[in-house]
């Protein structure tokens, strides 16, 4: 069930309802059923992965528990809690790799073997990839290396257990949530407060809006260069690669936003996925404002225990022995980077897009903390003030440009296309540019037969001169939001504060963007998430 189809604004509204209605003390029970409702409206066999998820890892932590109680010793039951753990996550993570990599390893295989004239092929499976797998596996995981760690007990109810792994607003696309957190709230009671549930509204027409306004708008333009980008000179194939680094943003934000609004109406608070990453500074601030639930669980569950394996430690002993100067004391940290980088690119996506994405981002920082003496060297000797709003503004745009040439990685349709594309932009021709300005033609010729005005540069891309209006003045209005968010401003605090009728010329407004530029804009229709696929 989407987020952005009607069936969810009745299912939302009935499950609200019935929420507030219902005793306090089933208010989770009613959740469960709700949330099982929303994952089988997919279907029933993709039912069967995420209750084997739910039913080992919960028995794994009672498992744990049960070990730390029984066992002789605290080393005693470390040691067989941690083969408990190892095996639980392999079975689980192997469930998530078969149903989503293998085909993809298939494939790759099959191709090594074509080359080599081998007739054997590895065969391919057809299985549709269940609602929230990698999310709800990470989440699950996360949990039982907190219980094994010691962070708090295992829950006791299977049921209650259940509910964290299924709730319903982060089967979608997240966020990944910890158990101390969503799983606690779950279990209390939630008494009906106006201001939350009016926040919660808010932020979820919001998340309408950046979703189905824009990121949509923009989407048509990006699939229609990306779909054939030998079509389009390098100024457009530039312009569509800075479109889908700002697409992917307003898509995935905006289904947090919705996710995080339609649980917020039920009292529940989801924990910021994002922090305006584009407002970054460096590769490393980016990625600790973007999809910041997936980063810090690879902080905490791959990075930080890499860094501080007897490993790591013996390569820094090393470093600080023979390596002079920040790189020895940095060499340990350099491994771990490209390990949590591999596994964030493979975790997007089955391809090599996805993998050279992942070891992209790790180059660029781990090149980056190797230079930083250098950067600094340079900026002492041009006089470079680093507060200035000049440098601030080169750097963000540094660090979008990095990034945007990055995603388009994961957007094109090969490393190849992705690689070709990039030349393009910078004027390198890979390929024969007849019929680059064939497209520019074709929309020219369009306009000038309907009667209609526009560039034809832009009207080539897919959209017409009234839907480039529209994208400009609502993009406008959401970066100047970003702006102010980005000062200090709480928009929903700020807004709470005007007079009546402000307010609701706001509301008003926003509902009529959604229902009129969104669901029912000429020549557009609105699309799935671009993370459901993820």
């Amino acid at each position: 069930m989407s987020f952005i189809s009607f069936q969810f604004i009745v299912f939302m509204a009935v499950v609200t309802l019935l929420y507030y209605l219902v005793p306090k003390k089933y208010q989770w029970v009613l959740l469960l059923i709700a949330s099982y409702g929303f994952f089988l409206y997919g279907g029933v066999t993709p039912l069967i992965f995420i209750l084997s998820t739910t039913l080992t890892v919960y028995g794994g932590g009672r498992w744990m528990e049960h070990v730390k109680a029984t066992a002789p010793s605290k080393k005693a039951a470390k040691a067989t809690n941690r083969r408990i753990l190892t095996l639980i996550t392999v079975f689980n993570f192997g469930i998530l790799l078969m149903l989503k990599y293998y085909n993809f390893f298939a494939e790759s295989v099959n191709h090594g073997l074509g080359i080599f004239a081998y007739d054997s092929q590895l065969p391919l499976i057809n299985i549709v990839l269940p609602l929230g797998i990698s999310f709800y596996t990470f989440q699950s995981i996360g949990y039982l290396i907190d219980v094994y760690r010691n962070k708090y007990a295992a829950e006791k109810s299977l049921p209650r257990f259940a509910l964290f792994i299924s709730y319903f607003p982060i089967l979608v696309q997240g966020p990944i949530s910890r158990y101390n957190d969503l799983g606690t709230q779950l279990k209390e009671e939630h008494p009906f407060d106006y201001k939350t549930f009016k926040f919660g509204m808010q932020l979820a027409l919001w998340g309408f809006f950046k979703k189905m306004v824009i990121a949509d708008r923009i989407g048509t333009a990006v699939s229609t260069v990306f779909g054939d980008y030998a079509q389009f000179d390098g100024f457009q194939t530039g312009l569509a690669i800075i479109l889908y680094a700002l697409q992917i943003y307003l898509d995935f934000s905006g289904g947090i936003d919705i996710a995080r609004g339609c649980s917020e109406m039920l009292g529940i608070t989801l924990m910021e996925n994002f922090q305006r990453p584009y407002f970054g500074n460096t590769v490393s601030e980016y990625w600790r404002r973007w999809h910041i639930a997936l980063t810090s669980w690879m902080r905490d569950y791959v990075f930080f225990p890499l860094t501080l394996s007897k490993f790591s430690n013996k390569v820094g002993k090393w470093g600080r022995k023979h390596i002079k100067g920040s790189i020895g004391k940095q060499l340990p940290s350099y491994f771990p980077t490209f390990v949590t980088f591999f596994l964030i690119g493979v975790w997007h996506g089955a391809g090599w897009g996805f993998i050279v994405f992942g070891l992209y981002n790790a180059t660029i920082i781990v090149v980056s903390m190797i230079l930083t003496p250098v950067f600094q060297r340079m900026i002492k000797f041009f006089h470079i003030n680093e507060k200035s709003f000049g440098w601030k503004v080169f750097q963000i745009a540094r660090t979008f440009l990095i990034m945007a040439a990055g995603k388009t990685l994961t957007r094109a349709s090969s490393v190849h296309v992705a690689v070709a594309m990039l030349k393009r932009v910078v004027g390198i021709k890979t390929a024969a540019y007849a019929g680059a300005s064939s497209a520019t033609a074709a929309a020219a010729e369009t306009l000038a037969s309907t009667g209609a005005t526009g560039l034809p540069v832009f009207s080539a891309m897919g959209l017409d001169l009234g839907n480039w209006i529209v994208l400009f003045i609502t993009f406008a209005l959401f970066f100047t939001v970003s702006v102010l968010q980005e000062r200090g401003m709480e928009m929903r605090e700020t807004l709470a504060a005007k007079p009546f009728y402000v307010r609701w010329i706001v509301y008003l407004l926003g509902f009529a963007a959604v229902v009129i530029l969104g669901v029912y804009g000429p020549g557009y229709s609105a699309s799935e998430f671009v993370y459901r696929n993820f």
